[in-house]
């Protein structure tokens, strides 16, 4: 067995439920059931970042953390300067 795309993946399983039997399909397609089952249930969960072989997609939240701590860095980058500034000012650099 090969490795195959998501869309090669996807049409692998639509022709498989248009087999006769699921024996036959799976024989076509030199896999095993244990590749169908897993196939399925990634698609199922709706994980077509995983049926194209690469990382999968990100969560919401996973990604609204990212943001906030992107803001956050900003944000004490912005303080960091603004001190340096102040102690400037005050000549105790």
């Amino acid at each position: 067995m090969g490795v195959f795309s998501a869309e090669q993946k996807f049409e692998i399983l639509k022709d498989l439920e248009r087999s006769a039997t699921l024996r036959e399909g799976l024989a076509k397609y030199g896999l095993q059931y244990s590749v169908l089952r897993t196939w399925k249930r990634q698609l199922e969960v709706g994980v077509r970042a995983s049926l194209r072989n690469g990382r999968p997609l990100k969560s919401v939240d996973l990604r609204r953390m990212e943001a906030e701590n992107r803001k956050l860095k900003e944000v004490v980058l912005n303080q960091a300067l603004l001190l340096s500034e102040l102690k400037k000012e005050m000549s105790l650099d």
